[in-house]
């Protein structure tokens, strides 16, 4: 089955990818399980560290054992951070469960409202690393 109405991630610079969850998967479904494959795939192949932006407006992982996987994810070496935007109470409580699993280092104030907050979260992390990109004409560009 494929999962590409359920999330999308997309290489945005050499070391940073855009994830967007389009909507909640149900209890039927498995994405989830796919997504986290996708992810250490890519973090197993990368030569260096990568960074993660997750739009969680529209969807989100509510699965704990999935978040347990995702926070493991956080200690592999070529994981350099990641922050997550959206105004959903919903989604910061799922992040929150994502954070107690995550290492704590990589793993803490990784939830934001605003996309700029988040962006500005990853620059302190790696300064310059989301300039360049146009980040209005990137959301707008989204399905």
């Amino acid at each position: 089955m494929r999962y590409d109405s359920y999330y999308d991630l997309r290489q945005v610079t050499d070391d940073l990818i855009f994830v967007k969850w389009y909507k909640t998967p149900n209890p039927l479904t498995t994405p989830e399980a796919d997504y986290i494959n996708d992810l250490r795939r890519r973090l197993d192949h990368s030569p260096s560290p990568l960074y993660f932006l997750s739009d969680l407006r529209k969807g989100r992982i509510i699965d704990v054992s999935i978040l347990q996987k995702l926070g493991s994810l956080t200690r592999h070496a070529n994981y350099g951070g990641g922050s997550a935007f959206s105004e959903d109470v919903i989604s910061s409580m799922f992040v929150g469960i994502f954070t107690k699993f995550a290492d704590a280092e990589k793993g803490s104030s990784v939830f934001y409202k605003k996309i700029n907050e988040a962006l500005a979260y990853l620059e302190a992390l790696k300064p310059g690393m989301t300039a360049p990109v146009d980040w209005q004409i990137f959301i707008a560009s989204l399905p």
